[in-house]
């Protein structure tokens, strides 16, 4: 028998984004319709574009739906969505609240080498 700890363990979805040069960070994600619409993408290789001092982003491969996402409250750092612009961001040093940004999950591992991801970075599902 599985104890309640173990099982909401083993429901976690986490997914990490890592680089070929060692970076790489994990994220915790939410138990919504928009995150598991992003984990079902996955395995993914993506370029990341600088969007601003504090963030990286890409165009997500397919449209997501948000209709039972969290708004993104802002903070220091979060993996997010902007449904405009069907873009994933990454916010490392900082972001504010505004209209359609949507929160996918939170770091809980390698937070400090978000600004560091160049290059290919590979995202995947992990345990």
């Amino acid at each position: 028998m599985i104890n309640r700890d173990k099982e909401k363990e083993l429901m976690e979805m986490k997914v990490k984004f890592s680089d070929e040069f060692g970076n790489q960070v994990i994220y915790k994600v939410h138990d919504d319709e928009l995150s598991h619409a992003f984990c079902k993408m996955l395995p993914l290789t993506v370029v990341l574009q600088k969007s601003g001092s504090n963030e990286f982003s890409f165009v997500s491969p397919k449209k997501m739906i948000t209709y039972d996402a969290c708004t993104a409250p802002g903070g220091v750092e979060a993996l997010c969505y902007h449904q405009p612009w069907n873009e994933v961001l990454i916010y490392y040093d900082g972001y504010s609240q505004y209209e359609d940004l949507y929160e996918i999950g939170m770091p809980i591992s390698g937070n400090e080498q978000a600004r560091h991801l160049h290059g290919p970075v590979f995202i995947e599902e992990v345990q």
